[in-house]
């Protein structure tokens, strides 16, 4: 198994060969140096003195996004949610967040409201309130089911005139005794974005709309997010198509208006964003992650201080930090960007489907508008058209070269494949990339499988600078032991947020349609 290469160069892969003999000591010494810097790069990206993910005993659920999430007393209660591979989901749980060790019990109940996703769950009381959301593919409902804590039963409340129409994706809070709502999809006949604000009576089952003045507010969205200060509603992002937005708003219960806000500060304003967190605490609102733009999901955390009316930033945005070290493109690559950019296809004509498309996930687009790429016009009677004869040579010619490429690729890997197969195997080591690329996989498959025991860092081992080095598997765990401190959700959108005491829990959501399950808590004292 060894090669025939220098001796120096057989030094240096020593450590990725596995044989009879154990190393000797300074062998093992050598090799956790060698690995120290990468494992030290990835803690101080991850570690994050606000977050804690918390550790989940048994079987978990399975990974979605787009569900929803309410506290009662110490309890976490989920309801439904999306996956590609599921589909939307109709489950029901809850999790003592008060516990030693975090379990997901099941709650199963004879009459249930069946799937949901994009709603709506709050607590009044003791009963758990899911309103609205999406039951298949673009169909949703405007019915309100309630679930009785101490009886575990749910009860579907009569509908009446002052009912909004089928709705979802829309945001939610809890104002006193009403829950309200903003903003969302219309579906059933009318297919269109909504700016409409609602209030329901938990007492008296009676929807109120409080927006009823025709003056300044904010325009039709879906995917934002609000949050509740004092006698104030304030209102953060969004989307209406492919046009996502940045914009903050105030709704005054007392007088019954909305009113613009406008940033002090423009420098740390967050970007345009949908499918993001928005929460209020003490004097501040706490803004988390989001879409920005397709495959751009983001883990940024902001506050916007509401005395100062000022955002300011907490963590930037590290989904792309690699884009950042790539260098400025030469002249020629700007040209080639330039020609991918301008033939973009047309955004899905089908409303909120829920269907998996090759470009993007679909539930980010709304059918009833369009791209900002795309080559539309205006026709005699003023109506948009897309003008298909002049651009669909170039999109084919554009599709034709990249296939090409593609196949050439994977003649080029077979061949190389082929080629490394053919030698005997003390002459392998000739043909195998040595390339930095290369040394970065070995390290990471060592540091995740751990196949030798020799090469598992101990805890604490100090670096030759006296700096102790612990593996991101051995981070220390709370007094409880059930949460690892400084472990930071990545970038995602869809996600489900509420207030545990002065924590902030998140659940799951997704990213490039991947789904997630996990479950973090966010110190808001440390804001």
């Amino acid at each position: 198994m060894y090669s025939t290469r220098s001796q120096q160069q057989q030094k240096r892969n020593d450590s990725f060969i596995l044989g009879p003999v154990s190393p000797t000591e300074s062998q093992t010494q050598e090799t956790q140096y060698k690995y120290l810097p990468l494992m030290t790069k990835v803690i101080q990206d991850q570690l994050d003195p606000k977050w804690q993910e918390c550790k989940i005993k048994g079987k978990n659920l399975t990974p979605r996004s787009n569900s929803a999430i309410a506290i009662h007393q110490n309890h976490l209660y989920l309801y439904g949610g999306y996956q590609n591979a599921q589909g939307i989901m109709k489950d029901f749980y809850k999790l003592n967040l008060g516990a030693e060790q975090f379990f997901w019990q099941n709650i199963q109940c004879e009459y249930e409201p069946g799937p949901r996703c994009r709603h709506s769950l709050c607590a009044f009381k003791d009963c758990l309130y899911l309103f609205g959301g999406q039951v298949a593919d673009s169909i949703s409902t405007n019915e309100i089911f309630v679930h009785d804590v101490n009886l575990k039963f749910w009860k579907k409340l009569s509908i009446n005139d002052s009912y909004p129409q089928p709705l979802d994706n829309y945001c939610a809070t809890v104002y006193n005794d009403q829950l309200i709502i903003f903003g969302g999809f219309y579906t059933a006949d009318i297919f269109k974005h909504s700016n409409d604000l609602y209030s329901f009576s938990f007492n008296l089952n009676q929807w109120i709309k409080l927006n009823k003045s025709k003056g300044r507010q904010p325009s039709p969205r879906d995917g934002s997010s609000i949050a509740i200060h004092n006698e104030s509603l304030y209102m953060f992002g969004g989307k209406n198509g492919d046009l996502r937005y940045n914009d903050l708003w105030q709704f005054d219960f007392l007088k019954q208006e909305w009113n613009f806000i406008p940033i002090n500060n423009i420098c740390d304003i967050p970007m345009s964003r949908s499918g993001h967190s928005l929460i209020g605490y003490e004097n501040q609102l706490i803004l988390f992650g989001g879409i920005h733009d397709v495959t751009w999901e983001l883990d940024d955390l902001y506050k916007f201080q509401i005395n100062q009316q000022e955002w300011k930033m907490i963590n930037k945005d590290t989904s792309r930090r690699k884009d950042l070290e790539v260098p400025s493109p030469t002249k020629s690559n700007r040209i080639s960007l330039n020609k991918r950019r301008s033939i973009k296809l047309p955004s899905s004509l089908r409303p909120l489907s829920l269907r998996k498309t090759p470009c993007s996930s679909p539930k980010k687009v709304r059918s009833s508008s369009q791209s900002q790429h795309s080559c539309f016009y205006n026709n005699q009677n003023g109506q948009q058209s897309y003008d298909y004869k002049n651009n669909n040579s170039s999109i084919n010619t554009t599709i034709n070269y990249v296939q090409e490429r593609k196949l050439l690729e994977k003649l080029r890997k077979k061949a190389a494949m082929l080629k490394l197969f053919e030698v005997e195997i003390n002459k392998r080591a000739l043909f195998q990339d040595d390339c930095n690329v290369t040394e970065k996989l070995k390290t990471s498959i060592i540091l995740i499988g751990n196949p030798k025991q020799d090469l598992k860092l101990a805890k604490g081992t100090l670096t030759e600078f006296g700096q102790q080095i612990v593996s991101k598997f051995l981070l220390p765990l709370s007094n409880r032991q059930n949460t690892i401190h400084g472990k930071k959700p990545c970038a995602r959108d869809g996600h489900a947020v509420a207030i545990f005491d002065n924590q902030m829990v998140l659940f799951g959501g997704d990213r490039h349609t991947m789904s997630f399950n996990d479950l973090y808590l966010l110190n808001l004292k440390q804001i």
